[in-house]
């Protein structure tokens, strides 16, 4: 049972962070040099071709479906768990967890009114509205920013889709002799900046961070690897999501793996978790709390 509790604790505490964190972190920037026949010219229209490269790089599958590797490392505690990964585009985001495959542990749901956490062994969810988050509520971020970096796309916060007459809002640090340029975007407290390819135009890390004498710092690190064939385009089989905030106790980190297999853009799945009355609903605070005196 206590190896049950600390995966549904890891689970949702990934949740919380994830829902919540964002610091101040510079993406580090690979120099190695490009091959010799990549070359980029620094000017306005090489930077807007560039940034719309990459947002065109972006899958357009409806769905994707995956076998999950989830593993949570918080401190000393270090967790793998089997799973699943269901998407739908501008609909829902969900991972479900399944321990040895022999039974749900626990989920995170995300669609574009709510986010839930459910978790199975103790009968307990967690179910938000987006502006009830109070760091999602005052820096504009929505269902579909987080669906961005999850489905390793460019996003404007606040907004539902990424037109091309907003691409001109980025600013971009075009670096030839590096293998990645810098694509960035500041709101008010809020850096963001992504790293992308300088020949494939994948994305390969993307950096929220936010600055505050108020409410403090936190960062959200994503970097994205092993890209794989999917639906014409490339997509990661290997994301690697980093999140701190010193909000929580000691400034704790917190990195979840998420390793993907057997990608599909099978449609045949319910977008909607219902629950019984037998669970019980908590707060996040319940759930942080529950994380902190995990032993």
């Amino acid at each position: 049972m206590k190896s049950k509790k600390l995966i549904i604790n890891a689970f949702a505490a990934a949740a919380v962070m994830m829902m919540a964190a964002c610091g101040t972190t510079k993406p580090a920037v690979n120099t190695t040099n490009n091959p010799a026949n990549t070359v980029i010219e620094n000017t306005e229209a090489a930077r807007l071709k560039f940034v719309r490269s990459v947002s065109d790089h972006a899958v357009a599958q409806k769905n994707i479906t995956a076998k999950l590797k989830f593993r949570v490392k918080k401190g000393s505690k270090d967790v793998t768990v089997g799973g699943s990964l269901h998407m739908r585009r501008d609909d829902v985001i969900r991972i479900q967890l399944t321990p040895m495959g022999l039974f749900e542990a626990g989920r995170i749901e995300m669609t574009k009114d709510y986010v839930m956490v459910v978790d199975r062994i103790h009968k307990e969810y967690l179910k938000a509205d987006y502006s009830e988050v109070a760091f999602l509520k005052r820096n504009g971020l929505n269902f579909y920013s987080l669906q961005a970096l999850f489905w390793n796309q460019l996003f404007i916060p606040g907004s539902d889709q990424m037109r091309d007459s907003e691409l001109k809002k980025f600013d971009v640090d075009l670096l030839p002799e590096a293998l990645y340029s810098i694509i960035a975007l500041e709101r008010d407290k809020m850096s963001y900046k992504w790293q992308a390819d300088n020949k494939s135009y994948e994305i390969k890390q993307a950096d929220v961070s936010y600055s505050n004498s108020e409410w403090g710092n936190a960062s959200l690190k994503w970097n994205y690897g092993n890209f794989t064939s999917f639906g014409g385009k490339k997509f990661p089989s290997q994301i690697n999501i980093t999140a701190a905030s010193s909000a929580l106790k000691g400034g704790q980190s917190m990195t979840v793996e998420l390793t993907l297999e057997n990608l599909s853009n099978n449609s045949d799945w319910e977008s909607r978790t219902q629950l019984s009355n037998k669970y019980t609903a908590v707060s996040a605070e319940d759930v942080l709390n529950k994380i902190l005196n995990v032993k």
